[in-house]
C-alpha cells in the first residue's frame, strides 16, 4: 500500500483548512483536508489529516514541511497511522531531557534521525519556550532501546 495520507499536529487553534491546503499544495495536489474539530463547541483540536494525490507528493510535504511554522507555530507532521495502539502504549517512544532550550522539534529530530527511522519528534512547549523535554518515537521498538542504553 502506497501512503498518502498525513497527520499534521500542533496547529495553532486558529489555522483553517484552507490554510493547510495554501500550505500543503506546494508539494503537489491534495485530495482532501480536514481539520479535526471538537463535535460541541467547533472549535480546532489543533491537528488535521491531509490526503495527497500521490506518495511522493506527501513524502515530499513530510520531508519539507515537518518542523515548518505555520501561522508562528511549528507543524508535527508524521504518516497518518490507523492503528492507535503504538500511540497509546508509547511502543518505541523514547523521553528527552534537559534539552537546551535553543532544541527545537528539527534539531531534536536531526540529532536521533542516525539511529533509526522517525516517526514523530517533539519538544514539549509552553508559551512557545521549550520545556527542557523532548520525545522521539520510532518506528521500531529496538531502535529506543538502543538509543536509551546507549545514553546512559
Amino acid at each position: 500500500m502506497r501512503k498518502t495520507s498525513l497527520y499534521v499536529g500542533d496547529l495553532d487553534p486558529e489555522v483553517t483548512e484552507m490554510e493547510l491546503v495554501e500550505a500543503f499544495s506546494r508539494m503537489g495536489p491534495i485530495a482532501s483536508a480536514r481539520l479535526c474539530r471538537d463535535s460541541l463547541s467547533g472549535k480546532s483540536l489543533c491537528y488535521a489529516y491531509l490526503n495527497f494525490c500521490s506518495p511522493s507528493d506527501a513524502s515530499k510535504a513530510l520531508a519539507c514541511l515537518n518542523h515548518a511554522n505555520l501561522k508562528g507555530k511549528p507543524m508535527r507532521i508524521m504518516w497518518s497511522q490507523r492503528d492507535p495502539h503504538p500511540r497509546k502504549t508509547g511502543i518505541a517512544n523514547l523521553f528527552v531531557k534537559n534539552l537546551d532550550p535553543s532544541v527545537d522539534g528539527s534539531r531534536l529530530q536531526g540529532i536521533f534521525c542516525n539511529f533509526g527511522n522517525i516517526i514523530s519528534c517533539k519538544v514539549a512547549e509552553e508559551n512557545g519556550q521549550s520545556k527542557g523535554f523532548g520525545f522521539v518515537q520510532f518506528d521500531l521498538e529496538e531502535v529506543s532501546h538502543g538509543c536509551s542504553q546507549g545514553s546512559q
